[in-house]
């Protein structure tokens, strides 16, 4: 099977999820963000964003649930939370993501939960660490791709600063320099004044970008 062809069959399986079952399929679907495989987890993470509000509020009790109970640490099964109600905006999960970062020593986790709290409004804060992770850190092209994701979500021109300096620096190369560009292109989407603060260069280079 090709992998056009296990893409359309994982859409129509997440479209029945959705249609047939409806929201009676939350919980379920909530226990198989548990599941050791990692293609049921993200089927049953795509259907739980398209069920919306219902799947939100089942998400977030979810969390305040496992947060409670108390959950041990590097447990990446919560990530899955972390990200869909990032997606979802929920501020009201902001003070268990601040929490939830002394529970993680795995980088990539960290910025997983760094993503979330941008996408709830709370990036500009972590600004300086994410200028640290991109520029100075020693893992920083291990990790780089990444963390240019979580700055697509903040809309301050520091972020699109920190990303033309990674653009230029001559270790980030191949699939991670697509990232910063993708992330440049991300935040002018959200707000085209940036445009004035990047060069020709990169400009032509996103344009590169839209037939690739």
């Amino acid at each position: 099977m090709s992998e056009n062809e296990q893409m359309e069959k994982k859409e129509q399986l997440i479209k029945r999820i959705v249609e047939e079952k409806g929201k009676d399929a939350i919980p379920v679907l909530i226990k198989l963000l548990y599941d050791e495989d990692s293609e049921v987890r993200e089927i049953a993470a795509e259907a739980l964003f398209r069920l919306g509000e219902p799947a939100k509020e089942a998400l977030y009790e979810e969390l305040k649930k496992l947060w409670e109970e108390g959950i041990e640490e590097d447990d990446i099964t919560v990530l899955y939370i972390v990200d869909l109600l990032g997606d979802f905006k929920e501020k009201r999960a902001k003070d268990i993501f601040y929490s939830l970062l002394s529970k993680f020593t795995i980088e990539e986790a960290i910025i997983i939960i760094y993503e979330a709290l941008a996408k709830i409004g709370e990036g500009v804060k972590l600004l300086n660490i994410l200028e640290y992770l991109l520029l100075e850190d020693g893992d920083r092209t291990r990790y780089g791709d990444l963390v240019a994701m979580v700055l697509s979500y903040i809309d301050h021109p520091r972020s699109i600063e920190i990303l033309k300096k990674a653009y230029f620096r001559e270790e980030f190369e191949g699939e991670i320099k697509e990232y910063i560009l993708r992330a440049m292109k991300n935040l002018i989407g959200r707000n085209p004044t940036y445009m004035t603060r990047i060069g020709k260069d990169i400009i032509k280079e996103m344009e590169r970008l839209e037939w690739s």
